[in-house]
């Protein structure tokens, strides 16, 4: 048992301690919420995930939106594409198509512009230039996009003191002011207000371009006062909208001044008096005009407003809100996204362990986050504070995730037996139920991390016939073949009747579990082109590293077997068509036959020197080896069940030259070209690529000197300056 000691305390190691000390990390990889993007962790909640695919996971359920998970191959016996981790094909550009919105007319998408530019007797191309512009603006300039434009032309259509002319003309204006605002359209718009009968509906519609332009300026101050002016008049729609515009001068110019040392943005240097003057106004506008049209915007900027405040109670109740009531995918992923940037990096600096009054769901996400290791290694979740967050729940009718966060912190406290005496398995399994889906997933990792095979073997089979979900499926797929392999029952995946059909999971147990005579089983009866392929790439490596070398003449045949041979990119590691070496390649002045001649000669006589140089240059010019990484990302435990201190098929070079060397037999060609491959093994970083173990630089000076003076006009001496 020994040796499953040692395993579990990497499982233990992959599960808990190994946790992700932020959100995510989007280094060499997609951005999390872009197109294309999927999420990368397990399907089910769990502290270890990013904190937004937890939530999406979470507020998606009972929505109609399409969590951004990978779709399966067509035949997941033929694929290692399936698997929980970052797909380096994610980080490709979506394509575009005729039909994703970057074609046809720019101005479609704000649907009543169009007529009112032609009722205002406008030509309509300027308009395509600015739809254009659009996706440039950023910070105060956002707010000045077609769709503002349209709601000034409503207005101005919907006022009747205004003449045709004076439409017209504030029309241009303000399409003037969508094409770029420039100090001097302060001016002319002063002089275009002049123009106006004072006190006019005209002039006040002119009044407030000239306040907008001030604000797009960045004239906060003159912007406030003009503002002020509108928001006290008559004019409905120009009341309303100053007094919204009286909130994001406010706001913005408490952060104006916020940039940080590297012209980052500072929470830290936000003027409070201005975000208490931005707060006291929208809840003014939303005492006036509740379900005005601009109350969910208002309601948006009440989230920044709380932020610059940093106050934490009510912005959590506020994101609570808008989270729970997201119905669209896209707006779930940027509330998300918004959440993460604003709260959710407030409680990573200082994490949150106490109950949020009326935010349930803010409370067990930052709960579930802090369930992860702080400095001392223990979870930053106790269990006092989770107690005190039991009301809460229960209060909100929530209570089952009161009980997997009680869960969770057992598990990451390592109580496993407390675990799988709290949690019932399973005999049915609701359909998109992650929370019922996630108990039982940690019920079985707990019965594997108490080495209770049988039961966790027996668990994985039952949810297996239970799950109906594909991604669900693959992930338990993974927890069974790490429960075999864990069990030294790794055979067993190749079982005719076995539930582990996933090729990327099946492929890994290959390369680092499977006995040579089950990888001789599967290179020649394997369900598939694909499996006999990696089976047979793996047999035939590992026969010659172990020296099985008239087994690898015997073996080779079943090549012939795997017709059309599989080839790719994704079955690179995996090329049969390497073990053709036709001896082309080596080393100019040494001269090999092909592989197989080279086989023949060390099946006949395993000391050959020349066969053995021959065949470390068969290792060093194609880079043959059973590859262990192509395989490794998103197996979740079974990259730990897998993992071997000295895993088979991989060259040692390195000893074929040490026991050329030490040969008294060999010949002078072969033991000097021996000696500077060996020294060559170092070269030049001081660092063994040979495989085997480092040799001293003592021993690699002593092979220096040996080929120098024992073989001193050879060519491989005179080829060699140094030794590292």
């Amino acid at each position: 048992m020994r040796n499953n000691r040692s395993r579990i305390g990497l499982l233990a190691g992959l599960i808990v301690a190994s946790l992700p000390a932020a959100a995510s990390s989007d280094i060499e990889s997609c951005p999390w919420g872009e197109p294309g993007c999927l999420l990368q962790g397990t399907p089910y909640l769990s502290s270890g995930n990013d904190s937004r695919d937890n939530l999406l996971r979470l507020l998606s359920e009972g929505k109609p939106i399409a969590l951004p998970v990978q779709q399966p191959p067509a035949d997941l016996t033929r694929s290692r594409d399936y698997y929980f981790d970052w797909h380096p094909q994610w980080d490709l550009p979506p394509a575009v198509t005729a039909g994703d919105g970057k074609s046809g007319d720019p101005l479609a998408a704000v649907p009543a512009l169009a007529p009112q530019i032609a009722q205002l007797q406008l030509d309509p191309e300027p308009f395509t230039a600015v739809a254009g512009q659009q996706d440039e603006r950023a910070d105060r300039q956002v707010s000045n996009n077609l769709y503002s434009v349209s709601a000034f032309y409503a207005a101005l259509l919907a006022e009747p003191t205004l003449t045709t002319e004076q439409r017209h003309q504030l029309a241009l204006a303000r399409l003037g002011i969508a094409q770029g605002v420039e100090a001097e359209t302060g001016a002319e718009l002063a002089s275009l207000a002049q123009s106006f009968p004072a006190n006019s509906a005209a002039r006040q519609f002119a009044d407030y371009l000239a306040a907008a332009v001030q604000f797009y300026l960045g004239d906060y101050t003159a912007a406030a006062a003009d503002f002020a002016t509108l928001a006290a008049g008559e004019q409905p729609w120009l009341a309303e909208t100053a007094g919204y515009m009286q909130i994001r001068t406010a706001l913005n110019q408490s952060s104006a001044n916020s940039s940080g040392e590297y012209g980052d943005f500072d929470p830290d240097k936000i003027d409070q008096a201005a975000v208490s003057d931005a707060l006291a106004r929208a809840q003014g506008y939303l005492q006036k005009w509740p379900a005005g049209q601009y109350a969910t915007a208002v309601n948006n900027l009440l989230r920044r407003i709380y932020w610059y405040q940093h106050e934490p109670q009510p912005l959590a109740q506020r994101y609570e809100a808008v989270l729970t009531a997201a119905q669209q995918g896209p707006a779930l992923t940027q509330l998300i996204l918004e959440y993460d940037n604003k709260l959710g990096s407030q409680y990573l600096e200082k994490p949150r362990v106490t109950a949020i009054p009326d935010a349930p769901l803010v409370t067990f996400i930052e709960s579930l986050r802090a369930i992860r290791p702080g400095s001392d290694g223990k979870p930053v979740l106790t269990q006092q504070a989770l107690e005190s967050q039991k009301p809460l729940f229960e209060q909100a009718g929530k209570g089952a995730w009161w009980h997997w966060l009680q869960h969770e912190l057992w598990f990451a406290q390592e109580d496993y037996a407390a675990v799988t005496a709290a949690i019932t398995p399973a005999k049915t399994l609701p359909a998109s139920d992650i929370l019922a889906f996630s108990e039982q997933v940690l019920y079985g990792k707990a019965l594997m991390q108490q080495q209770q095979w049988p039961a966790a073997r027996q668990h994985w089979l039952t949810l297996l016939s239970l799950s109906k979900e594909v991604e669900q499926q693959q992930y338990l797929q993974a927890q069974l073949a790490a429960t075999l392999v864990f069990s030294n029952q790794a055979d067993a995946v190749f079982a005719a009747d076995s539930r582990v059909t996933n090729l990327r999971f099946r492929s890994q147990v290959l390369k680092t579990r499977a006995s040579l005579a089950t990888l001789r089983q599967q290179a020649e009866h394997g369900p598939n082109a694909e499996e006999r392929t990696i089976a047979l790439h793996t047999l035939l490596t590992r026969d010659l590293t172990e020296g099985h070398y008239a087994d690898w003449l015997q073996d080779k045949k079943a090549v012939a077997g795997i017709t059309p041979p599989v080839s790719g990119e994704d079955f690179a590691d995996v090329n049969l068509s390497v073990f053709d070496w036709p001896g082309t390649g080596a080393e100019s002045g040494y001269y090999c036959q092909p592989l197989a001649q080279i086989a023949t000669a060390l099946s006949q006589k395993p000391t050959d020197g020349h066969a053995l140089n021959c065949l470390g240059e068969f290792f060093r010019t194609t880079g043959a080896k059973v590859d262990l990484w192509s395989d490794q990302p998103g197996n979740d435990v079974l990259n730990s069940a897998t993992q071997r201190k000295d895993p088979p098929g991989q060259p040692d070079r390195q000893r074929y030259y040490q026991q050329i060397v030490a040969d008294p037999k060999a010949e002078a060609e072969d033991k000097s070209y021996a000696l500077y491959r060996a020294v060559m093994c170092y070269a030049p970083s001081g660092y063994n690529d040979c495989g085997g173990a480092e040799v001293d630089k003592r021993v690699r000076k002593g092979w220096f000197n040996q080929l120098k003076a024992e073989y001193g006009r050879s060519p491989w001496a005179e080829k060699l300056k140094y030794y590292w």
